[in-house]
């Protein structure tokens, strides 16, 4: 923290620090990042970046003093960095530099630290404000929120923890941000800051050191046995460490002080120690706060426990003794402060007495100062020096006498031994160790100084020296007699050589002990420092209360390494002592804490491999002394005293990942077990079969005269059994072979002769038969006792039995997986089983024997409830349980299936019984948390053994023949009942845990913890593979009943609070997660409860929106506790990601409701609401976390899109509704946004996309994609950051995905994202009519243009050929069942599509799933994932829009601009070709591509739309035609397929291209029809082809044979197919069909040229009975009629109309009588009443005006005279509509008042009288109707047309004069109504009434000359042409 370093990452510039460009990274957060239970600094991340600042490292290298003293260049550093010039005072309210200046200043001189230090803490507290005022309480208003989520329950009850001040309203609440703002709070809260980072350093500095001293490329390190970087560098964190070891710790190097760095730490301590006598000195104006001194002192304490922590990393790491100045500084230390054995703070400091908070620290301080002192002596290396090197002080003084090994310094020597020696006086409990190890080290030097000195006076005598040597050796070297095999001699202790004998001359250790000697004891010093020791201060029971209450809780690392080393310290101190202490009860106990900790079961089972070099087991295993005096006594002493004996051997399973196995893969220590050589046991009172042997030797030893059995009868039990009974036990009993009695001739020797006797006999036996028949005896009915004893064993001793069995099976089983071992897990456990069930019953093994012992106790817990009563029996068989199930399930399921430990159909429940009579009275659960592991367990193997279990047998193998069958033996119904049975009691725990007593933490984090968990994996068992509706036909199906009662309890819509408060309490615990420096193991099992049921919470909701399931009452609670959610993110940052999980989740899944959802701003409070959306805007920062910045953009996006109106605007503008309101009230500088708003950011952050990982930068585009689509005004920020469009518009441009990879699979999503936003943006400047953006873009769109369209690039081979391989494989099993759900987000990747962790987990019993070199199946599965994620970043949607439907997007908004650029019409041309051959060259038959060819269809006809729109004549444009024909027929369908396979839709995409490509040519053909094409209506019927003429381009011939295809295939037999499927599918069939047809014929009509192809139309017409076939669906539109509209008749009539306009076809409609067959329809009745267009439905008028009327003058156009007297004929069929024609233009329709006039009848009554109709029609009356439509104009147009050519044809005739009969129509009576409403206009353009859709559109269009729309415009032509050709001929009056 050196003020004159430069802006570094450290500490940046200032104003970026105030501007939130960046954060400050607290050593908090440092250590945080370095301590999570898996540690990685990825390379180049922030702390990365941070630990290797120059500043960092010059505050880790001294990390005791990182804040120095103030000097006058710290001040001109502190004013350089705030002076105005750097940063400048700001209006905004985002921050006041002169408060922060002024808190600086004030810091500076409170704590006496230089100002940069201090200006560095107050940005800190600045900085993370917001989280603390989140952290500070609740609102009144939140209270009540909480309360209604917990069902109402009052808060401090139990449901929450008493008595806690957060969940109270603490004033500065109720008064607001004011008082939270208060100098007096934010000067403590920076005070409390200072003390976190002074403390914060220490553990990084510890942190560091730890991860450089175990790198393996530490040069100099201890620990990892390498010389230099002998393997490439992977530990970024080592290396950091290295680099602070290298500069002044390792190697002795010493600091800038010239003091090593050991000296630096122990004077640090004596501070420390000095600052607590004399206090803090803080707030003197005030006489002291208490809260602050009290955390003041609290800090001097953990701080002085941290500096020994890192003394003991460096000392342990010495690989040296420690040299005399730093033994004797600590000691010194130690000494003066005895030890710390009576610290009291409170009696130390004379100011407030203010540290009763402390005594939860005095037992770490006290433990670790003893461990250092025990350490600082360097032990094992002090008496491999004295036994094993001459003296030679002066080789290691290395010139200065400080430097040299304290035990080659007298003085040194003397004067520890003062020191010690008091501290013997007052027998200090934690001086103890290190007294112990002095006096051995003392007596280790003495026996060396005798025997160097008998040496010399042998040497003295010249005769008979080596025989009076050899002699004398003999009588110093005798020692214990220890029990040993017959005929051996004794053993001796450790022989004291001293290596070389070339000095034994008197030496220095001579005299040093000549003065210990002549101390003024009146005993032996070091006898009495050994005494002290062991008698006064029980140094044994210190050292288990170290292993057990300290080395293992209260390790400094997380994985416990540090525990074990402490442990591996305290052993050598116990193996150092068995040189001269016996074995003791005491030393044995001492030596089992060491090597098992806290004994607990569990910690065994979940641990990690222990490297050999740090674990205790292997230590003592590989130490011949340590074995020899405790394990091989306990040997000897078994059974006769059985505890230790198996206590060791279950301490000793440790060693499982540290020690070989046999050829049968069993642990050495099962060998040890088989082959025990002695058998020690009380004999019974009456024993004589013995007699003496070996009397000549003297060695005491007796022999078997008869065998001597083992076991015996009960008392008065033989006579109970039966005679087969009988017969077999006596069998077994007498059988030697299976080791139930000792043979005759067995030699021994009789330990206690009084009786009764106690006989060790050298009898070699198995332990495990032995305790295998042992717990046969202890059942009730097995009638067997241990022969000697007579009665049953304790049954502590028998559940310790048990648990060894356990033990063994556990450790066997987690040795097997380490080694990838599948095979010999079960070997080595046969093994074990197979020999502890040899000496029992022929029918009974030692597993039924085990759960018959279970079943026993279990029935007595039941019975005899209460806290008196022993759990260990029954806790042990429930290990055994569960570590049978990885090897045996199927012994498992069947004994639960007959158990009563669960309630299964109505009997048993006994584990209920038991929790509730025993363990919740005791407050103590290993029973419950061992039924929780043993559901979690079976779970797992129910899942991993589903498939393996279809190929075995249902039958269970008899014992162990088959130990990897994994046949349960029950079916699985009654695995499912098993396991909802299971589910239905923990849920039942769950619910009522609140209320219980805990004694111990970790027990009530345990079951949380578990219990989430274990329901979170049945979730995701059963819902996150396969989509199979059904959970009992998915592969998982066993846990279906479970799944689904789990989903029926938390997932009700029924209020039930009962499952919803353990939730929220556990919400509301990690809310108080310890702030702790200390405590990091139980710091880490609180935040894994927390992750755990934020993870299952999260879990359910994604559950209920994968089944649709409405909103639970959980989701509604969940909400209403979101004040606890937002304090939960800033409690811990392992909270942030699964909290930010469950607010996305709860977000999307309120959002699905149809209901209006909950807004997540409006639950939290104003206050809160603020704060928690400033520290969600800081994302990730200050440390560099992927998976969480990701996961808040995903909340982003989910907030922006799914209707949270408000949490959105802050989002998009960086202010709350409220926030702005109140600021515009009061003060507008108060409360402003600290940072940029998150869209902002996110543009800034995309402007440099190309740096960004590919997930980061997805994440982030998908946001800004969804807040632009949902919120358009937010597309106006994108002008303020021109960087962003591009950055990304670039990013496309030279974007290649060519290869099938992971990251190509990201870049195509961010393409496809990149062109919504770009799509999105280019609109926005459309409307602001700015199209400059588009010119520069255009070259950028290479990427979509070639690859958008094409094909996906689908492994077809790689997909077919896995599916048909592992079905084969598998039969009962398809890939399918790996298919990954939606309830989970998916990321791209080797596991995306197929499950792959599920899949190896249920297949790798397979060998073919590896394969050889890793080739198998799960190579294919990985390479089949890879493949999908690009595919479906391709073609599928799983968030947003997917590639190509993005491209369209963007190329649709892009033909905005065609009109203004040519080239853009050639680009989008070639877009729909491409479009259209890859749907032609389409042959993937996945239905997933079906999709994607719709989807390119739609996009060409979308882009020719455009085109058409701009009336291109581009030759790419025209080029469409002959593509979309190739993609029609390669299709190979037609309208009848097409319907008929549901796949119309895109057939009618492709036709309505053809439409579109047909128009291109007839605009191409002439240039005059293209502007005239803007003004024709679609069905002007009146509007005649284009005129030809000899400058006209004429088509070629291949486009002229293409469009007679097409009008051959689409037009004569598409309509012929359309028309019947009418008939025959009317459900399927659409009018848009038929007029797509039309308008196909229509435009093809009017091609220039195409006159040339009449004749074949009309022969193809013929040929296919097209005409016929209109009129047949013309007559049967009535009864086709859709709710009453006769579509089907206008859509026949104009598609006869359009064949009439080819005159050869006109002819042939003439001849087969069309006009007949339409007169003759049901539908004409109606139009003989006479209607109008404005009766119902309107569609008849239409057919008469525009399809009728049109018909007969293009027939008479084409006939002429020949056809006009059947067309006048036809006409005057109709009198009533000629009438109603002209009756519609009556004058006195000038009125603008209308009624409406009667309705005809409907058609449904009509047809059954349709010929009655006909013959006499009724005329329809002529009232008024409503006004004007374009469908009279036409009709009177029409009628008047057809007037006047029959009266010309009659007069220019003569012949026809009166064959052609006169039209029944009133010309003057229509010509005056025209004419009267022509020369009102107003009136006219009053009642024009549009009718149509077209009509509706011409409406809206302004017209010209005067016409106020085109309508008028229409109606008006209409009339006035009508009007002329009635005043131009005669008709009637």
């Amino acid at each position: 923290m050196d003020p004159l370093l430069p802006e570094s990452v450290y500490f940046p510039a200032l104003d970026k620090c105030l501007n939130g460009e960046a954060l400050l990274i607290s050593w908090k957060t440092a250590f945080v990042g370095l301590s999570s239970p898996s540690p990685v600094v990825p390379e180049d991340s922030s702390l990365e970046r941070f630990l290797s600042d120059p500043s960092s490292t010059s505050a880790l290298s001294r990390p005791f003093s990182a804040f120095p003293s103030p000097t006058q260049q710290s001040g001109l550093a502190f004013n350089t960095r705030t002076a105005a010039i750097n940063v400048a005072p700001v209006t905004s309210g985002k921050y006041d530099i002169s408060q922060i200046r002024e808190d600086a200043l004030w810091l500076s001189k409170e704590s006496k630290i230089n100002e940069v230090g201090a200006l560095r803490v107050v940005l800190l507290e600045w900085q993370t404000r917001p989280a603390a005022q989140l952290l500070g309480g609740f609102s009144e208003e939140e209270v009540a929120s909480i309360q209604d989520a917990t069902g109402g329950s009052a808060l401090g009850s139990s449901i929450f923890l008493p008595n806690s001040s957060i969940l109270s309203v603490p004033s500065d609440q109720q008064k607001g941000s004011a008082a939270f703002n208060s100098l007096e709070n934010r000067r403590l809260r920076q005070l409390k800051l200072y003390l976190s980072e002074r403390r914060y350093i220490l553990k990084v500095g510890e942190s560091l050191i730890r991860a450089g001293l175990s790198d393996p490329g530490a040069a100099a390190s201890p620990r990892s046995g390498m010389k230099g970087k002998e393997k490439e560098d992977t530990n970024r964190v080592g290396r950091i460490g290295r680099t602070i070891l290298n500069a002044r710790i390792l190697g002795g190097e010493v600091g800038r002080s010239g003091k090593p760095f050991l000296i630096e730490c122990i004077e640090a301590m004596q501070e420390r120690i000095t600052a607590l006598e004399n206090g803090s000195g803080w707030f003197k104006e005030e006489d002291g706060r208490l809260e602050a001194e009290a955390d003041w002192g609290k800090n001097q304490v953990l701080e002085m426990i941290h500096i020994m922590q890192i003394m003991f990393l460096l000392l342990d790491a010495q690989s040296d003794i420690t040299i005399s100045s730093v033994a004797l500084a600590w000691l010194r230390l130690m000494s003066k402060y005895a030890f710390f054995d009576r610290f009291e703070p409170a009696d130390i400091s004379s100011q407030l007495k203010p540290y009763p908070s402390l005594h939860p620290f005095i037992q770490p301080l006290q433990s670790l100062a003893s461990l250092v002192s025990l350490l600082i002596l360097k032990l094992p290396l002090v008496l491999d020096h004295l036994l094993g090197e001459t003296e030679q002080p002066m080789l290691v003084f290395n010139g200065s006498p400080e430097s040299a090994p304290y035990i080659v310094s007298p003085s040194a020597i003397s004067e520890i031994q003062a020191m010690l020696t008091g501290a013997a006086g007052s027998c200090l409990v934690n001086a103890s160790p290190a007294v112990f190890a002095w006096s051995i080290i003392l007596q280790t030097m003495r026996e060396v100084v005798r025997t160097r000195r008998e040496a010399r006076e042998l040497r003295q005598s010249q005769r008979a020296a080596h025989n009076y040597s050899e002699a004398e050796s003999t009588e110093t070297e005798a020692g214990e007699s220890s029990v040993t095999e017959p005929g051996s001699g004794g053993t001796s202790p450790r022989p004291y050589s001293i290596g070389s004998d070339i000095s034994s001359e008197p030496g220095m250790y001579d005299e040093v002990l000549e003065d210990i000697i002549k101390s003024t004891l009146d005993e032996d010093p070091i006898g009495y420092l050994a005494k002290s020791a062991v008698n006064g201060s029980h140094v044994f029971e210190v050292i288990q209360n170290l292993a057990t209450e300290f080395c293992v809780p209260l390790s400094a690392d997380l994985n416990g390494e540090d525990g074990l080393r402490m442990r591996n310290i305290l052993l050598h101190l116990v193996r150092a002592s068995l040189e001269w202490v016996e074995y003791l009860p005491e030393v044995v106990l001492a030596a089992l804490s060491l090597l098992q900790g806290e004994d607990r079961y569990w910690e065994f089972a979940d641990a990690p491999p222990i490297p050999p070099a740090l674990n205790p087991a292997h230590l003592f295993l590989n130490n011949q002394l340590l074995c020899e005096k405790l394990l091989n006594a306990a040997i000897y002493r078994f059974p006769y005293e059985p505890i230790p004996f198996l206590r060791l051997f279950k301490a000793l399973c440790l060693s499982w990942s540290s020690e070989p196995v046999d050829d049968d893969g069993a642990l050495l220590i099962i060998s040890k077990l088989e082959n025990i050589p002695t058998f020690t046991q009380t004999l019974p009172p009456s024993f004589a079969s013995y007699e003496l042997a070996h009397e000549e030797d003297g060695r005491n030893m007796v022999q078997l005269t008869k065998s001597l059995s083992l076991f015996g009868w009960k008392d008065g039990q033989q006579a109970l059994l039966t005679q087969a009974n009988r017969n077999q036990d006596t069998s077994m009993l007498a059988n030697g072979a299976n080791g139930s009695h000792i043979p005759v001739g067995t030699l021994g020797i009789i330990l206690f002769e009084s009786r009764p006797m106690v006989a060790i006999w050298y009898h070699k036996y198995s332990a495990l038969k032995y305790i295998g028949k042992t717990l046969e005896s202890a059942l009730a009915d097995s009638g067997v006792v241990e022969y000697a004893a007579g009665t049953g064993l304790d049954k502590d001793i028998i559940g310790d039995m048990v648990g060894l069995i356990a033990m063994l099976l556990t450790a066997s089983t987690k040795a097997a997986e380490v080694r990838n071992d599948v095979v010999s897990a079960p070997e080595a456990a046969q093994r074990i089983l197979e020999d502890a069930s040899d000496g029992v019953g022929r029918n009974r093994d030692v597993i039924a024997i085990i759960f018959d012992l279970f079943e026993e106790e279990l029935q007595e817990q039941q019975l005899h409830p209460g806290v008196d009563r022993s759990m260990h029996l029954l806790v042990n068989c429930l290990h055994f349980i569960y570590a049978l199930i990885p090897v045996l399930p199927g012994r498992v399921w069947a004994f639960l299936a007959r158990s009563g430990l669960l309630q299964i159909d109505g009997r048993g429940g006994k584990l209920t019984a038991v929790v509730a009579g025993t363990e919740i009275i005791s407050g103590r659960y290993e029973a419950l948390t061992s039924c929780i592991r043993i559901f979690g367990a079976l779970v797992e193997d129910a899942v991993t053994h589903a498939i393996a279990r279809k190929g075995s047998s249902s039958r269970v193998v008899a014992r162990f023949n088959s130990p990897t069958a994994m046949a349960t033996g029950v079916s699985e119904k009654v695995m499912k009942d098993i396991l909802l049975a299971f589910a239905r009691t923990v849920v039942d725990f769950f619910e009522s845990s609140p209320g219980w007593k805990f004694v111990v933490l970790s027990e009530r984090l345990e079951i949380g913890t578990q219990v989430a968990s274990i329901m979170d994996k049945i979730m995701c068992y059963s819902y996150s593979v396969d989509d199979s509706p059904e959970l009992d036909s998915k592969v998982t199906h066993v846990l279906a009943p479970a799944a689904r009662f789990i989903s029926e309890v938390f997932l009700s819509t029924s209020p039930n609070d009962n499952v919803i408060r353990p939730i929220l309490r556990i919400f509301y615990e990690g809310i108080g997660t310890p702030n702790s420096t200390l405590f990091l193991r139980t710091l880490h099992s609180w935040t894994a409860q927390v992750q755990a049921i934020l993870k299952f919470s999260t879990t359910l909701i994604h559950v209920g929106r994968l089944l649709r399931l409405p909103t639970s009452h959980l989701e509604k609670q969940f909400f209403k506790a979101s004040p606890l959610l937002s304090r939960l993110y800033v409690a811990h940052e392992a909270y942030r990601l699964p909290v930010v999980a469950l607010f996305e989740s709860l977000v999307a899944s309120a959002a699905a409701s149809e209901q209006e959802p909950p807004s997540l701003l409006g639950h939290l409070g104003p206050e809160t609401a603020k704060n928690f959306l400033s520290v969600l805007s800081n994302l990730d920062k200050p440390i560099d976390d992927d998976e969480l910045d990701i996961q808040i953009w995903n909340l982003l996006s989910a907030v922006v899109s799914n209707r949270q109106q408000w949490l959105a605007i802050y989002l998009l503008t960086g202010n709350t509704p409220r926030g702005s309101l109140t600021r515009k009230e009061s003060n507008p500088t108060s409360g402003a946004p600290r940072g940029e708003p998150l869209l902002a950011v996110a543009l800034d952050s995309l402007a440099d996309i190309d740096s960004l990982p590919p997930r980061r930068a997805l994440a982030m585009l998908e946001f800004v994609a969804l807040a632009e689509d949902y919120w358009p005004w937010a597309m106006a920020d994108m002008h303020r950051h021109p960087k962003f469009v591009t950055a990304i518009s670039d990013f496309v441009g030279k974007l290649d995905t060519q290869m099938p990879t992971v990251e190509n699979a990201n870049k195509i999503r961010m393409a496809s994202f990149i062109a919504e936003i770009i799509a999105m943006y280019l609109h926005h400047l459309r409307q602001l009519g700015d199209d400059s953006f588009v010119k520069t873009l255009m070259p950028k769109l290479k990427y979509y243009m070639s690859g958008a369209v094409s094909a996906p690039c689908y492994n077809l081979s790689l997909h077919s050929n896995l599916r048909k391989n592992f079905e084969m494989k598998f039969p009962n099993t398809t890939l399918l069942n790996f298919k990954r759900t939606q309830l989970q987000r998916r990321y791209f990747g080797i596991d995306y599509f197929y499950d792959l962790d599920l899949a190896t987990k249920l297949l790798r019993f397979e060998p073919s799933w590896t394969g050889i070199r890793r080739e198998g199946f799960s190579y294919d599965v990985v390479q089949a994932n890879i493949n999908l994620s690009v595919v479906e970043a391709q073609v599928l949607t799983f968030v947003f829009k997917f590639l190509l439907h993005s491209w369209k997007l963007l190329a649709i908004e892009l033909s905005s601009a065609l009109a203004n650029d040519p080239q853009l019409h050639k680009a989008m041309a070639r877009v729909v070709v491409d479009c259209l051959a890859a749907n032609a060259s389409a042959d993937l038959p996945e239905a997933i591509f079906a999709r994607l060819t719709h989807v390119r269809a739609d996009f060409a006809f979308v882009l020719m739309q455009r085109l058409a729109e701009v009336h291109s004549t581009e030759p790419e444009v025209r080029a469409v035609l002959d593509a979309v024909w190739k993609t029609i027929r390669t299709s190979n369908t037609d309208f009848q397929l097409a319907l008929s396979s549901g796949n119309a839709t895109y057939y009618r995409s492709l036709l309505k291209i053809l439409f579109l490509a047909l128009r291109a040519h007839v605009e191409h053909g002439t240039a005059t029809t293209a502007q005239a094409s803007k003004q024709r209506q679609p069905g002007d019927s009146n509007e005649q082809p284009a005129q030809t003429g000899s400058e006209k381009p004429k088509i070629s011939a291949s486009t002229t044979q293409l469009i007679l295809e097409i009008l051959e295939l689409i037009v004569t037999r598409g309509f012929h197919e359309l028309a019947a499927a009418v008939h025959e599918r009317p459900a399927d069939s659409s009018p848009e069909d038929i007029v797509l047809v039309t308008a196909i014929l229509q435009t093809s009509l009017r091609i220039p040229g195409i006159e040339a192809i009449h004749p074949q139309l009309c022969q193809q017409v013929a040929i296919q009975g097209t005409a016929r076939v209109a009129t047949t669906l013309f007559s049967w539109s009535d009864r086709l009629a859709i709710d009453g509209d006769p579509v089907y008749g206008e859509l026949s009539i104009l598609f006869l109309l359009e064949l009439s306009s080819v005159p050869l076809i006109a002819e042939q409609l003439a001849t087969e009588g069309v006009l007949a067959q339409l007169a003759n329809a049901n539908l004409m009745a109606f139009i003989r009443r006479g209607i109008s267009p404005f009766d119902s439905p309107p569609r008849l008028h239409a057919i008469w005006a525009r399809g009728i009327l049109s018909l007969l003058l293009n027939l008479l156009e084409a006939l002429g005279p020949s056809i006009a007297t059947e067309v006048a004929l036809f006409l005057n069929q109709f009198p009533n509509q000629l009438d109603a024609a002209v009756a519609n233009w009556d004058n006195n329709n000038t009125n603008t008042t209308a009624t409406e006039p009667p309705k005809p009848p409907s058609l449904a009554t009509a047809t059954t009288s349709s010929t009655s109709s006909a013959a006499s029609p009724k005329k329809s009356p002529t009232t008024t109707h409503h006004g004007i439509s374009l469908s009279m104009a036409t009709e009177a147009h029409s009628l008047a047309l057809l007037s006047h050519i029959l009266t010309t044809f009659s007069t220019n005739n003569p012949s026809a004069v009166g064959v052609i009969p006169p039209l029944k129509l009133k010309r003057a009576q229509l010509a005056e109504g025209l004419e009267v409403f022509l020369s009102h206009r107003r009136i006219l353009a009053a009642k024009i009434v549009p009718m149509t859709p077209g009509d509706v559109e011409l409406a809206g269009t302004p017209g010209v000359g005067g016409m106020g729309s085109l309508l008028e415009a229409r109606v008006v032509r209409e009339m006035v042409e009508a009007r002329a050709l009635l005043s131009g001929g005669d008709g009637e009056g």
